[in-house]
């Protein structure tokens, strides 16, 4: 599968890119993941541009909008919601379009938000630039400056000084920008270069074209800090892993160029130290604190601050875990960022949430009004249940759970998830509804559920006064032989004490006893024994960091050890579904028809 969608992206640029063979500079597109409703979702960020047409424009994109269009333009909508009319989308605005829905880890860097998909190699940037020109006779009166500035904006700018630059990289014969002469021939680089999804990899920060070193070169060097392969093979992950935690993305190839001290700029090497950037653009500069590796000096981390000044500089020990890294980066913010408890209502359950970093500050959640509930464990087994943690999102928590040290848990934690996905896949098993509109339905209803034997208007006769009085009433048969009578009102006085004496027990529930009153009444009689109000932690593990659920109602153990939950207030399918994978036969009110 994961062969069929890369050669999926590779038709996707086969008609404008030609096959060159292998060599030393790289030409990739990068891809956002993007997580709704369950699934990943690979997108392609794109700017918007003058004359594009909605519809148009989303049709030739991706796999989803192939597929099922009105799908598409609902996914559409939820990642892109700054876009309040699709009809009226503007040149500038930057948008997420919706490609492929992913399967989890089905692409490399997948977690860190971010995909770099290569899709040519090539020797020699010219030999792609070149074809891609115009030939070009010089005319009297001609200039550089202005050819250039015809197709990549005016003179100074960003774009124009990048088409300077693929100028002078496919006519090497011009020495002098500014000595050209009549009916000599030169290679205009062609604005269209500009819209190719490549465009951008061919230039670093400082508008420098990127020309990576051959690694089986002796004399290949990378600038800046360097980390050992080693080393580097092992943090890697652990970088991936803390910015799928935040949701950031790993910014960990490249370079990034700042200006340094005495005029000379300082090239920070991502691959050795990765940078996270958080949703409001904050960046957090991870380095790895060991003698073995070079550091950045203190003007050159002056120098990155003072130019950046969202940037944290966060140092990580050598071979930390993964809650210790997380634990560096979150000591760069301030404490008053975080709360370890949230809670809310839904529909009279209480749900208390609790970790050891929970966040809804903006450089975490961006514009979304999301919390960030953020903890660690020590196996697999103590991961919030994925039926809560969807449960929870909907309520816009995101449950991060996250082994302490990933590298000694990793395949123990595969086989975990997979029995736990599972679980979670069986169908529904809806709970029971009863009816609480009057007392006879609820009595009817509840017993029913709980499989007791319940006969409405039975005959019976009762000595009274010295006579056999024929009554009808309600009655219950226990599996133990036992027998109840229900009363709604309908004996009075001696007569109730008469039956008595006979040794059948009668329940008398009044008009005037609420719901809670009746069940009450059922269960003492019936000698049930049953806990008010009952609470459930989630996870399989203590409370300090856990999520417990607060059920209005009754949790019910009966003869058989089996536990009942009767709820009286509705209690959401996700809920009904983990309580029930854990053994509770959940009833609950009968929900309106909308």
């Amino acid at each position: 599968m994961r062969r069929l969608f890369i050669t999926w992206l590779l038709i996707i640029f086969i008609c404008i890119i030609p096959h060159y063979s292998a060599g030393s500079a790289l030409l990739s597109k990068s891809y956002v993941v993007r997580y709704d409703k369950g699934r990943d979702i690979l997108c392609d960020p794109y700017v918007v541009q003058k004359d594009d047409w909605v519809f148009k424009l989303f049709r030739q994109k991706g796999e989803i909008s192939h597929k099922d269009f009105p799908e598409f333009l609902a996914i559409f909508k939820r990642l892109n919601p700054h876009i309040r009319n699709i009809d009226l989308i503007r040149p500038g605005q930057h948008i997420l379009i919706p490609l492929k829905k992913l399967k989890k880890d089905s692409l490399p860097g997948q977690s860190s938000g971010i995909v770099t998909i290569p899709f040519v190699t090539i020797s020699n940037l010219p030999d792609i630039i070149k074809p891609l020109s115009t030939e070009y006779i010089v005319q009297k009166g001609d200039y550089i400056s202005r050819l250039i500035a015809r197709g990549y904006g005016s003179y100074g700018t960003k774009s124009y000084k990048q088409g300077i630059v693929l100028f002078r990289l496919i006519n090497p014969d011009v020495v002098d920008l500014d000595r050209i002469y009549t009916g000599q021939k030169l290679y205009i680089p062609d604005s269209s270069l500009r819209n190719k999804p490549w465009y951008k990899s061919l230039f670093d920060s400082s508008g420098n074209i990127i020309i990576k070193a051959d690694i089986k070169s002796p004399d290949a060097k990378t600038p800046g800090p360097f980390i050992s392969t080693d080393q580097q093979d092992n943090v890697q992950p652990l970088f991936a892993t803390i910015a799928s935690i935040l949701d950031a993305k790993l910014l960990n190839k490249g370079i990034y160029s700042f200006p340094g001290h005495r005029g000379i700029d300082y090239k920070l090497d991502l691959s050795s130290f990765p940078v996270i950037e958080l949703k409001d653009k904050t960046k957090i500069l991870l380095s790895l604190s060991t003698n073995k590796n070079k550091k950045i000096n203190e003007p050159d981390l002056t120098a990155i601050k003072s130019y950046r000044s969202n940037v944290k500089i966060v140092p990580i020990a050598n071979k930390a875990s993964t809650e210790q890294a997380l634990d560096a980066v979150m000591e760069s913010f301030e404490k008053k960022a975080f709360k370890n408890k949230i809670s809310f209502s839904d529909q009279g359950v209480k749900v208390e949430v609790r970790g050891k970093w929970i966040i809804d500050q903006s450089y975490f959640a961006g514009e979304e009004k999301t919390h960030l509930c953020i903890t660690p464990i020590i196996n697999q087994d103590e991961r919030t249940p994925d039926l809560i943690a969807r449960y929870l999102e909907q309520h816009d928590i995101i449950i991060k759970d996250f082994l302490k040290d990933f590298k000694d848990t990793k395949d123990k934690s595969k086989k975990a998830q997979n029995e736990n996905t599972a679980e979670d896949a069986r169908p529904l098993k809806d709970a029971i509804a009863i009816d609480f509109s009057d007392h006879k339905t609820v009595v009817n209803n509840l017993l029913t559920a709980m499989g007791y034997n319940y006969t409405e208007n039975v005959a019976i006769t009762f000595p009274y006064a010295g006579i056999q009085i024929k009554a009808l009433s309600n009655l219950i048969s226990t599996v133990d032989g036992k027998s109840l009578l229900v009363d709604f009102g309908d004996l009075y006085g001696d007569a109730v004490l008469s039956i008595k004496k006979t040794g059948l027990g009668i329940i008398q529930i009044n008009n005037k006893d609420n719901a809670h009153e009746v069940i009450e009444k059922l269960f003492d009689a019936l000698e049930v024994s049953y806990a008010k109000a009952p609470t459930f932690l989630t996870a399989k593990r203590p409370n300090v960091y856990n999520t417990s659920l607060t059920i209005p109602g009754y949790l019910i153990s009966n003869k058989e050890k089996h536990k009942i939950l009767l709820a009286t207030a509705p209690v959401n399918d996700d809920v009904v579904r983990f309580l029930t994978n854990n053994g509770i036969k959940v009833i609950q009110p009968l929900r309106e028809s909308k």
